[in-house]
């Protein structure tokens, strides 16, 4: 004749999470009454969806304020799920029923290194990565680059290595080519992986950069100090949507097409002059900078 199992009394100490990405690790806390002869040190425990274990092993023993806390394996489907956990130890049992949604895992794209300007019809480079909120493995997996009508322009294959500074975003170089109409474009990147043994949501990005005709001649910038004429490096030079910076001799060189522009230098604790200037053919030109005085840390209490 059988005999009823002596029952382990379980009980939620927190809510579990109401969803959690698919196949990923659930955090559980729960206490558990044992019954005369039975004891977590040699109890197990085992996670049921319907009659397939989805996890099982050990039951760590309870931590200092008395919860066991577990870590248990998610469905892999996503969906809703009526999910059992059964605790045994010796002749003892205990069941514990919960319900869980699992979401596919969200992934997140990211675009860098774009150049701007571009030369129109002129082949230029981009980076763009991938990663998903449980840092699965997407190396060989594809990201695309379409225009602004959808139309397919460049794709790459992500790599195993992580960009430096990240833990988990995986990334590619493209390969694009520059429109031959000279404006600001707008491209978007997108991921939609497939093939991963678990359900992982799609991902865009968008980059913009600003496509210009051929240069056609040299703008020659030298920055020196107003009063003592020393050349002064590490100057920002803004020429419309061209940039360069000052050299240790003061000197940037930018090429452009013809036309007027707006020149504008800047370097943090001095002031200098904007101008417009034409360029119909090589053009030098020599900025003075006036070194602006140290600010004073103690102003807004003076007075």
């Amino acid at each position: 004749m059988s005999t009823k199992p002596t029952e382990i009394g379980l009980a939620l100490k927190n809510a579990p999470p109401e969803s959690v990405d698919a196949g990923s690790a659930v955090p559980l806390a729960m206490i558990a009454t044992w019954p005369t002869g039975s004891a977590a040190a040699d109890a197990r425990y085992a996670l049921r969806s319907r009659e397939h274990v989805l996890d099982s092993g050990a039951l760590p023993g309870p931590g200092e304020d008395g919860s066991i806390a577990l870590f248990l394996r998610a469905p892999d489907e996503v969906g809703n799920h009526e999910l059992m956990l059964v605790v045994t130890s010796g002749k003892a049992e205990g069941t514990l029923p919960f319900s869980l949604t699992t979401i596919p895992h969200a992934t997140s794209l990211a675009v860098w290194d774009v150049p701007s300007p571009v030369v129109r019809s002129t082949a230029f480079e981009i980076k763009a990565g991938a990663k998903c909120t449980s840092a699965c493995a997407l190396a060989g997996k594809i990201i695309e680059v379409r225009d602004e009508d959808g139309v397919l322009l460049g794709s790459g294959a992500l790599g195993e290595t992580p960009a430096p500074g990240t833990t988990a975003l995986v990334f590619t170089t493209i390969a694009l080519k520059a429109p031959r109409t000279c404006a600001l474009h707008s491209w978007t990147t997108s991921f939609a992986p497939s093939e991963l043994k678990l359900p992982h949501g799609r991902a865009t990005a968008r980059f913009s950069f600003m496509t210009v005709a051929e240069p056609e001649h040299s703008v020659s910038v030298k920055v020196v100090h107003k009063e003592t004429k020393e050349p002064i490096a590490g100057a920002q030079v803004r020429l419309g949507v061209y940039r360069a910076e000052t050299d240790e001799a003061g000197a940037a060189e930018i090429r452009v097409p013809k036309g007027k522009f707006e020149l504008a230098v800047m370097r943090p604790g001095y002031r200098m002059p904007e101008r417009k200037i034409e360029v119909a053919k090589d053009v030098r030109v020599r900025i003075s900078a006036e070194k602006l005085p140290p600010e004073d840390p103690f102003a807004l209490w003076s007075g």
